[in-house]
């Protein structure tokens, strides 16, 4: 409601630059805040950008996603473009991004073969999110792929993260799959969301092992000490 309704003049609120909004500020001043705001909410905080999106009107909703369509998506794809390219190298993940249709493919490689995903900005980012795609996989089971897939893809939707974020977060979930680590049998990641722990608290009937915030949530939810998997008393 802040921002101004001519094109010309919303574009000019979104433009970078320094804003020093003091006593007295004007009309314009605090609509260059306002898109300011929104830009910064939705580079920083994606996820609740996208949940305060859908509880708007129908009407409402077309105003905001029309508004960053094209003042705010450019400006996001823009800075993830530059967090992956000034990112430092990995041994065996290779990014390579692909700007004119949004698009970072995630090469890793073990051994000779290598597994190969797509990673895709949408128009209206962050109100419409991420999708991941499958471009190539050697040597991974169909189960294990998919699982892996889904982690991404729900890091990328419900984290407040970047697209670099989540794929370096896939990257050292895979690197230990490798090394023989087992996921966590609550969230079926092996480096947690949040802190990046493995898996260190084992049942003492089944001998799996589980994150320990994965297995606070569970017994505050469960309302019980049991193991999530075989039911004994943890």
């Amino acid at each position: 409601k802040l921002l101004p309704k001519s094109s010309s003049r919303l574009e000019d609120a979104f433009a970078p630059g320094y804003l020093d909004v003091g006593q007295g500020a004007t009309s314009w001043e605090l609509q260059q805040l306002a898109a300011s705001c929104w830009v910064q909410v939705c580079r920083h905080l994606p996820a609740f950008a996208r949940q305060w999106w859908t509880r708007l009107d129908k009407e409402s909703q077309g105003t905001v996603e029309k508004i960053t369509c094209n003042n705010v998506t450019p400006a996001l794809w823009a800075k993830e473009v530059d967090i992956i390219v000034s990112s430092e190298k990995s041994e065996n993940l290779t990014l390579k991004v692909r700007e004119s249709v949004r698009e970072v493919v995630a090469t890793y490689s073990i051994d000779e073969g290598s597994m190969e995903l797509v990673v895709t900005l949408p128009s209206n980012y962050p109100l419409g999110g991420l999708t991941v795609d499958s471009a190539r996989r050697v040597g991974v089971e169909t189960a294990q792929w998919r699982k892996w897939m889904l982690q991404l893809t729900t890091f990328l939707t419900h984290q407040n993260g970047s697209i670099y974020e989540g794929l370096n977060l896939w990257k050292k979930n895979v690197d230990k799959r490798f090394e023989g680590v087992e996921e966590c049998y609550i969230c079926f990641y092996i480096l947690h969301g949040s802190n990046h722990q493995l898996p260190k608290l084992g049942c003492r009937t089944c001998k799996k092992k589980f994150h320990s915030a994965c297995l606070y949530k569970w017994f505050s939810t469960s309302n019980n000490s049991t193991c999530p998997l075989c039911r004994n008393l943890f």
